[in-house]
C-alpha cells in the first residue's frame, strides 16, 4: 500500500495527525473549507479585525505538559505566556477568581464558601487527586477504547501506582454530582452553579451528567497552568500546518470537500473538493460533518450544542476594569433568575473573553480591546425560524447578552462595534452548526467512548467528536491517536 492520506478539515486534530504522519513519511493532503487553518482554534477577519474562532487559552504547555510534549515530538515551539489569573466566574451571589497558585486558590474557596470551607476543600482535594490519576493516563497517551499495544502501559501503571488504579476503577462510573454527594456539597447551590459554569464550557454538560474522571481534569487544570499564545491559538495551528508543508505535505484552504467515496474494488478513497480531485489510501475526517454512511459520529443521535456568539470592539478604556489590563482575560457569567427570564433561545452561562485588538495582519491596535462572548443554544430552533423571526430573535439575544455583561463590566458607552452570529453563521463559515463535540457523560466518556477508529480500517475520525472529547488539548490528542494507529497498522 502506498502511504497517501487525505485529511478533511484543518482543525487541531487534523493538523496534529497530519504533522505526525508527514514526519513518518506519509504523503499528507489537507482539505479545509475555511480561508485559515485552526477550526475552532483558528481565527477570521471581520471588518479589518482578526477575531479568534473559539478557544483563546491553551493548556498542557507547562514543563512536561501533554501539549508541549506533542509539539516537541514535532519539533515545534510557540511563544507563550503563563497566566496567573486567567478568569473570574461571576455567580448571582458574587465573583470567584480562578488562580494558578494552589495557595491563592484555596484561600479563594474559603473566602467564597465561608459556611462550608471544610467540605468544599475536602471535595476539591479529592477532585485534585483524581485529576492526577487521570493525568497519568493522559501523559502515557493511552486512548479509549484501550488497544492491545496500550495494555502494557496500563499494567505498568497498575503495578507502580496501585492506589491510583484502584481510585480510577472506583470512580469510573461516577458523575461529578456523585462526588459532591460524598462530600456533602450537593445542596450548596452557589458551588453547584460554579462547577456547572466551567463544566458546560469544558465537557458540554453539568454536574448531574458529567463523567467524574475527565471532569476532574477539566476543573483542576488551571493549577497546572493556562497559557496565552502570541496572536492566539491560530499561531499554534499555523505552526502545525507549516510543519506539514515543510515535510512535503499539502494544505489546501478554501477547498470544501464535495464528495467522499470508497472504491471497494481498488480499496481506496476518491475525494473531490473544489480544488483537488484525487485518490487516497486513508481518509481522516476532522470536519465534524458526515460525507456518507460511517464517515462521522454526527450521524448518531447524540445531542450537541450550538453557540450564539458576539464579536465586539471596545474603547481601550475598558482595560482598567479588567485584571489590570492583562489579556486574555475571561469571565464566565451565570445569569440571575431575573436575567434568565430575559434570555430566550439560549442556555447556561455566558462566556466572555477580552483580548488585545488586532488588525488583519495580526498587529495590535492601540486604544482598543476586543471582546468575544458566547452562550450555548440548540441549533435546530435557529434553522426553524422564518427570515423575519430569525432577524428579530438574533437582535433580541444580542441585546440581552450585552445587557447582562454590562451589569458585570460597564461597557455600553465604550462599545465601538457589535456583531452577532448564530448556529447558521457557524454552518455557513465552519461547515457545521454544532460546536464542542458530544457531552462527556459517563456513557460517552467511559463506557462507550468514540474511538478515532471507524468501521472502515482506512477511515479515522478526529477532533472534538472523538476520544478524549471537547477542547484543543483533547483534539490534539485525538490526532496523535489516529496517527499512531495508522503508523502501527502499516507496520
Amino acid at each position: 500500500m502506498s502511504k497517501s492520506i487525505c485529511i478533511i478539515g484543518a482543525g487541531v486534530g487534523g493538523l496534529t495527525a497530519g504533522a505526525y504522519l508527514a514526519k513518518a513519511g506519509f504523503q499528507v493532503t489537507i482539505l479545509e473549507l475555511a480561508t485559515t487553518v485552526g477550526g475552532s482554534a483558528g481565527a477570521y477577519v471581520r471588518k479589518n479585525r482578526t477575531f479568534p474562532t473559539g478557544a483563546t487559552v491553551a493548556f498542557g504547555l507547562e514543563e512536561g505538559g501533554v501539549l508541549r510534549s506533542l509539539l516537541e515530538d514535532l519539533d515545534i515551539s510557540v511563544p507563550n505566556e503563563l497566566l496567573d489569573h486567567p478568569m473570574d466566574v461571576v455567580l448571582p451571589t458574587g465573583k470567584i477568581s480562578i488562580y494558578r497558585d494552589a495557595g491563592l486558590w484555596e484561600q479563594e474557596l474559603k473566602r467564597f464558601f465561608p459556611s462550608n470551607p471544610k467540605e468544599v476543600l475536602a471535595f476539591w482535594n479529592e477532585l485534585h487527586r483524581i485529576s492526577l490519576d487521570v493525568l497519568r493516563i493522559v501523559e502515557n497517551r493511552i486512548a479509549l477504547p484501550v488497544q492491545l499495544h496500550d495494555l502494557q502501559k496500563l499494567i505498568k501503571i497498575a503495578i507502580t501506582s496501585p492506589g491510583s488504579s484502584l481510585r480510577l476503577a472506583r470512580y469510573s462510573n461516577w458523575t461529578v454530582e456523585d462526588l459532591m454527594k460524598k462530600y456533602k456539597v450537593d445542596q450548596l447551590e452557589p458551588f453547584r452553579q460554579f462547577l456547572n459554569a466551567q463544566l458546560i464550557d469544558a465537557v458540554q454538560t453539568d454536574v448531574s451528567n458529567a463523567a467524574l474522571l475527565p471532569s476532574s481534569l477539566a476543573l483542576t487544570i488551571y493549577r497546572n497552568g493556562s497559557f496565552s499564545i502570541d496572536q492566539g491559538l491560530v499561531t499554534l495551528c499555523r505552526a502545525l500546518a507549516n510543519r506539514i508543508t515543510v515535510l512535503g505535505g499539502n494544505v489546501h484552504l478554501s477547498s470544501p470537500v464535495m464528495t467522499v467515496n470508497f472504491n471497494k474494488s481498488l480499496r481506496n478513497w476518491e475525494v473531490n473538493s473544489t480544488k483537488v480531485q484525487d485518490q487516497y489510501d486513508i481518509v481522516i475526517n476532522n470536519a465534524g460533518v458526515s460525507f456518507g454512511s460511517g464517515t462521522s459520529f454526527m450521524e448518531e443521535e447524540v445531542f450537541s450544542w450550538g453557540a450564539f456568539r458576539i464579536d465586539a470592539i471596545l474603547d481601550g478604556e475598558i482595560a482598567k476594569e479588567l485584571n489590570d489590563g492583562k489579556f486574555p482575560f475571561a469571565l464566565q457569567i451565570v445569569p440571575t433568575t431575573e436575567q434568565y427570564k430575559l434570555l430566550r433561545n439560549v442556555h447556561g452561562p455566558i462566556y466572555v473573553t477580552f483580548h488585545h485588538s488586532r488588525d488583519r495582519s495580526g498587529n495590535v491596535i492601540e486604544d482598543e480591546v476586543m471582546m468575544t462572548a458566547s452562550v450555548h443554544t440548540q441549533p435546530s430552533q435557529w434553522f426553524a425560524f422564518t427570515k423575519e423571526q430569525y432577524k428579530y430573535e438574533k437582535e433580541l439575544v444580542r441585546k440581552d447578552i450585552i445587557d447582562i455583561i454590562h451589569q458585570t463590566v460597564p461597557l455600553k458607552d465604550l462599545l465601538r462595534s457589535v456583531e452577532a452570529g448564530t448556529p447558521l453563521t457557524y454552518k455557513k463559515f465552519v461547515g457545521k452548526a454544532e460546536v464542542g463535540g458530544f457531552p462527556l457523560s459517563v456513557k460517552n466518556a467511559i463506557r462507550s467512548p468514540k474511538s478515532v477508529r471507524s468501521g472502515n480500517r482506512q477511515l479515522y475520525i478526529v477532533g472534538e467528536q472523538a476520544f478524549p472529547g471537547p477542547g484543543t488539548l483533547s483534539s490534539a490528542l485525538s490526532g496523535y491517536y489516529a496517527a499512531k494507529a495508522i503508523i502501527k497498522g502499516l507496520h
